[in-house]
């Protein structure tokens, strides 16, 4: 007689959360069956009520993955899904990306190299884009602007989920993402893990392709939203408010120079200071513009302009929305 052949255990749970994601996901899907890795893992994919069907998924992808479908009932939202995914995974370390992105063939070799280390307890991975759009391009480079503050420093604070990994056995302690954020989840999850003492670092190798929002509308309409969740986050973690690991000092005196750009309504010299501040504050970002695209460096002081409008319209409508709920 013959014993069945066992497969080897599941060291790692991919998680991938999906909402309406029939037409994008298997382009991630075909990027995880070519990972270039001996390690055991599993792809956990997580439909979020969608009004499209991702059933298909399971046959096409049997030969090529170990694939589980999960289907929640009620629209959720991510944190919750990824919280699903994560309540079945049988991997002791979760990985988490989108199922918009398309890892590169090392990603999964990449973001678990820094785990062998038993003392760290998360790692973050980075966007890359092959877009030409000239929104798009900018949104790259502000992530690029961002990379290089997270790599100037020994350990880091924020893990996204585009391209991330936990130790289950923290997410769980953790209790993890916040159901109740739609946006920003990310952010609350890693605050609250790196504040027990985790050790979290950050792998630039670890990358996932992304198609960016093109057009000044919709990234501005992504900014928005992105600064109304974030006060939230900031009411739970007061600490992290503008110190953290992962917003550059740039982005942080654009702030400040909106807010206070009332004052020089008053005086021509205040505005020509006003304007050199603003200008000096991007060239760090027109730095890394000028390399792809003179057009992009011309153009980083109205992508900065825009961005700090729509974050601090969204910021003062999440503040306001915060204190109503908490009077």
């Amino acid at each position: 007689m013959f014993s069945r052949i066992r497969k080897p255990a599941i060291e790692v749970s991919v998680i991938i959360p999906a909402f309406n994601a029939a037409a994008c996901i298997c382009a991630c899907l075909d990027a995880l069956s070519a990972q270039k890795t001996d390690r055991e893992f599993e792809v956990i994919v997580v439909d979020d009520a969608s009004t499209d069907d991702l059933s298909f998924i399971t046959a096409k992808y049997a030969d090529n993955l170990r694939l589980k479908l999960l289907r929640l009932q009620i629209n959720s939202g991510p944190g919750a899904a990824r919280n699903a995914g994560a309540a079945e995974a049988a991997g002791n370390i979760l990985v988490f990306t989108d199922a918009d992105c398309v890892p590169a063939p090392d990603w999964l070799e990449k973001i678990l190299a820094s785990m062998v280390d038993p003392d760290v307890t998360g790692v973050k991975g980075v966007y890359q884009t092959f877009q030409n759009d000239l929104w798009a391009r900018l949104a790259q480079l502000e992530f690029e602007e961002r990379y290089e503050k997270l790599a100037s420093h020994g350990e880091i604070d924020f893990i996204d989920t585009y391209s991330g990994a936990y130790r289950k056995a923290a997410f769980m302690a953790a209790g993890g993402f916040n159901p109740e954020l739609r946006q920003n989840e990310d952010v609350d999850l890693a605050f609250r893990i790196k504040e027990t003492g985790a050790r979290f670092l950050f792998a630039p190798e670890a990358k996932v392709a992304h198609t960016h929002r093109e057009g000044w509308l919709a990234y501005a309409s992504l900014k928005y939203w992105r600064g109304y969740w974030r006060m939230r986050i900031y009411r739970q973690h007061l600490q992290k408010a503008g110190n953290d690991t992962y917003t550059p000092w740039t982005l942080k005196a654009q702030l400040a120079l909106l807010m206070l750009f009332p004052v020089t309504l008053f005086s021509k010299q205040l505005r020509f200071l006003w304007k050199a501040g603003w200008l000096g504050t991007c060239i760090p970002l027109a730095r890394l513009a000028l390399p792809e695209r003179p057009s992009l460096a011309i153009m980083t002081p109205l992508f900065c302009l825009i961005r700090g409008v729509a974050l601090l319209a969204g910021m003062t409508t999440g503040l306001a929305a915060w204190r109503q709920k908490s009077d």
